[in-house]
């Protein structure tokens, strides 16, 4: 069917012996009607069946309500029904268990964890209402190589066989003007989506003694994990410098006064210039470290304010789950951005700008191969483990997570690695896992080191120390409260580049790259969420040293 719209509904009447079964095929059906894949089909009913047994429980009549609507490329699973409002995810179910046996309960959070902003729950008039979004990741991810490979033939064809005024016809009035539109749109959602991912992390992590003692030891190793990926980024794009300096710019009096305006600040105003003097100043000027002291202050203020607290996180997640939506809806346009910027760098750029750009991603795919690598050294001198059989066993989780480019999507294999492969236990994996799709950005770190450090060489500007030391606290807090939805990087690069200096529109000079990147940076990503994993079971006597040496 795969309409443009589409939207169905159906009442399942639940005191029927067969209504599970009813529901499930209700819900099979529809969605292959709008084209989701069997293995997506298969964990969205596994999904609906923990939900809809959950509604039954609780209900205060036999109506439940399944309504399947796909709009705008995004299909989408409701589920409705009368009944008290309950905890349907208890992120303690993950972590503290007697045994090392995953309960129903247990399996019921990592598998709604594992949805991310993709499942929403909330009763309203005693009516408890569920919403699953379905996403075929891999379809995205052909599209977008597919959008790739057509830009670069276009804009070979435009430079080599189409008359010069049909080119510059198709540059002026469709390549540029939607690629423009695209770049725009990004600067609307820069600072708001960046400022309420923070609060909403912050605030739940508020007292850190509640985590406890494993808790506190899963966050110490994703905080050395984080501070490496960006130490190491600084020491790749250092000594590896794709490209002249300034090549983008055509004039050399442009560079000399981009490089000027790029270092005139000094470490101590960059430490006044933290604390804004306005409250909505960040936000209309993107001022990066003042939009983060503003959430990490606002996130940490929630959790302690006692009655209202409740509330005022509701008010802040909604907020958030708003712009992470209208983030998801920008970057379903990443293909068409990627098809105009690829083929309009093809008729506009000389051959070595190419080379630049493909030196580029050589230099991303380095970092993230040289972080795998010290994920190992982590594993050897804190573990004392063998990292070879770490990376052996481990291997499934980290092409699932390549193959999916998302840390969340890939998140019931990793486990699943963790638990039969690795010999972690389930205490351990329950917790870290998850936690780490959230909070752990080791890919993301990378990404934005090099990317923001490319940048500003290709348009003349020279970082000062002082300034790299601004860029690693706000990368490092970037990467805690990333947003995590797909093309979320790119919203965190355009906050970045803003305190170098550098125009946000240089983000078009390498997301024809971007597809590619964001599945090495996944796989770094989930790679280090199990090595720490892997080190913490290990110095709390709770892995299976017979699994993991076998």
């Amino acid at each position: 069917m795969n309409k443009l719209f589409f939207c169905e509904s159906k009442i399942i009447d639940t005191s029927k012996k067969e209504y599970l079964k009813e529901a499930l095929n209700y819900i099979k059906e529809t969605l292959g009607k709008n084209g989701i894949s069997d293995k997506l089909i298969i964990k969205t009913e596994l999904l609906a069946e923990e939900v809809i047994v959950s509604f039954v429980a609780h209900s205060t009549d036999n109506k439940l309500t399944i309504t399947t609507k796909h709009m705008l490329g995004e299909t989408a699973v409701s589920l409705s029904m009368s009944g008290e409002e309950f905890e349907l995810f208890n992120e303690d179910t993950m972590v503290f268990d007697d045994n090392d046996e995953i309960s129903g309960e247990a399996v019921r959070s990592i598998l709604l964890k594992s949805y991310g902003d993709n499942f929403k729950y909330h009763n309203k008039k005693s009516v408890n209402n569920v919403r699953i979004i379905t996403e075929n990741t891999q379809k995205s991810l052909h599209i977008t190589i597919l959008a790739l490979f057509l830009g670069i033939l276009i804009g070979f064809a435009a430079k080599l066989l189409f008359p010069q005024q049909l080119t510059d016809i198709m540059t002026t009035y469709c390549l540029t003007p939607v690629k423009t539109m695209f770049m725009n749109a990004i600067k609307i959602i820069i600072a708001p989506v960046v400022f309420f991912s923070i609060v909403a992390c912050i605030s739940q992590f508020s007292d850190i003694s509640e985590l406890g003692k494993l808790g506190t030891k899963v966050m110490g190793i994703y905080l050395l994990t984080t501070v490496l990926a960006v130490l190491l980024s600084f020491t790749i794009a250092n000594y590896i410098t794709p490209g002249e300096f300034g090549f983008v710019l055509s004039e050399q009096e442009d560079v000399a006064k981009v490089e000027i305006a790029a270092t005139e600040s000094s470490l101590l105003s960059t430490i006044v210039n933290i604390v804004p003097s306005n409250f909505f100043k960040p936000f209309i000027e993107s001022d990066t470290l003042q939009l983060i002291f503003l959430a990490v202050l606002c996130g940490i203020a929630l959790g302690m304010i006692g009655d209202y607290s409740t509330t005022l996180k509701e008010l802040f997640d909604a907020l958030n789950s708003l712009f992470l939506k209208i983030t998801s809806l920008i970057t379903r346009l990443i293909p068409v951005a990627v098809f105009c910027s690829i083929a309009l760098m093809v008729i506009n750029m000389e051959a070595k700008t190419l080379l630049s750009i493909v030196s580029y991603t050589l230099q991303q795919i380095l970092a993230v191969l040289c972080m795998m690598l010290i994920y190992g050294l982590l594993i050897l001198v804190l573990g004392r483990l063998n990292p070879l059989k770490f990376y052996t066993k481990a291997k499934e989780g980290m092409l699932t997570s390549f193959t999916l480019s998302s840390s969340s999507a890939a998140m019931p294999t990793n486990l699943k690695v963790c638990t039969n492969k690795l010999g972690i236990s389930p205490k351990v994996c329950n917790f870290s896992i998850p936690l780490g799709t959230t909070i752990n950005m080791d890919g993301t770190c990378i990404y934005l080191t090099i990317a923001v450090m490319f940048l500003a060489r290709a348009y003349g500007i020279n970082i000062s120390i002082s300034q790299m030391e601004t860029l690693f606290v706000t990368i490092v807090l970037l990467s805690l409260g990333a947003p995590g939805v797909p093309g979320s990087a790119i919203v965190c690069l355009g906050i970045v580049l803003k305190t170098v200096n550098v125009p946000v529109e240089a983000i078009g000079l390498i997301i024809p790259v971007y597809p590619l990147m964001d599945m090495f940076d996944t796989m770094s990503n989930t790679t280090g969420d199990i090595a720490a994993a892997l080190i913490v079971a290990k110095k709390e006597n709770l892995l299976d040293l017979d699994m993991y040496n076998s």
